[in-house]
């Protein structure tokens, strides 16, 4: 079997559930739509934000969305997700991030961030935006060095806005007394939930419209069967969508039918 031919068989013009799909069609989703507003204003109000989820709600394609729609004459993301690393590690791909030459003393790479965070607020009117994917894995001393980072000006200036984003066990850490001030400087707290029923069924037949079909390709009981395998989670909706796809393919189904996503399930 190749992909023109399975693409063929359904009358797609692309696979419909691979990485590629625009975050436009995402964000059609009422769950989605919220959060990305929400993100958005953080980004107007220049503070602190957590974005949380499991595995798989979406988290990494909102930050994508996110960086698309800002304008790049009024800000600079800045996108890390180096999760094994120290703390001076950490300043150093911070160092690259803005463009600034390595220096091996951490509290100078900090006051170059500071200075350099302050420069683009100041003379190039940029509000630069850190956006930190899989922040469960940052150690407590990288997370307590963030609210050192963000204060500017005996703590008068929002000078940088950070977004941690990362599962829900983040929210946790913050429990921790070490983490008090870090904790008490969050302004926004975004939740990732699964999808519920009606948006599951709708973020599939989305991603089949996108690619062209506009007759149903899942029946309404192989549709059902999905939402409550995948518990509305989209990654695994996506995987057992695709390769029930396959299995209606090989059984030269024009549908895709209750059986064949149990197989996927069953195996």
């Amino acid at each position: 079997m190749t992909t023109q031919e399975l693409l063929s068989h359904f009358n797609l013009t692309a696979l419909p559930f691979s990485k590629e799909i625009p975050v436009e069609q995402l964000l059609k989703l009422p769950s989605l739509q919220r959060a990305f507003k929400s993100l958005q204003l953080l980004v107007e109000t220049r503070g602190i934000g957590l974005l949380l989820g499991k595995s798989g709600t979406g988290k990494s394609s909102l930050l994508r969305k996110l960086c698309f729609s800002l304008h790049g004459g009024l800000y600079k993301p800045l996108y890390l997700c180096h999760t094994s690393v120290s703390l001076t590690e950490f300043y150093t791909h911070l160092c690259a991030a803005f463009g600034l030459e390595q220096v091996f003393r951490r509290s100078k790479m900090f006051r170059m961030i500071q200075e350099r965070i302050l420069s683009l607020n100041r003379s190039n009117r940029i509000h630069p935006i850190l956006l930190l994917d899989e922040a469960q894995y940052f150690s407590n001393s990288i997370l307590q060095e963030l609210r050192l980072l963000t204060n500017f000006e005996i703590d008068s200036f929002n000078a940088l806005t950070v977004l941690l984003c990362g599962r829900e066990e983040l929210a946790m850490q913050f429990g921790l007394s070490v983490l008090e001030p870090l904790a008490n400087s969050i302004t926004i707290t975004v939740h990732l939930d699964a999808l519920p029923k009606e948006e599951s069924f709708s973020y599939i037949e989305g991603r089949i419209r996108h690619c062209g079909k506009t007759s149903p390709v899942f029946t309404q009981n192989a549709l059902e069967l999905i939402h409550q395998a995948s518990a509305g989670i989209m990654r695994d909706i996506n995987t057992i969508a695709h390769a029930a796809m396959i299995n209606a393919y090989l059984s030269s189904s024009p549908q895709v039918e209750t059986e064949h996503v149990q197989a996927v399930i069953k195996q």
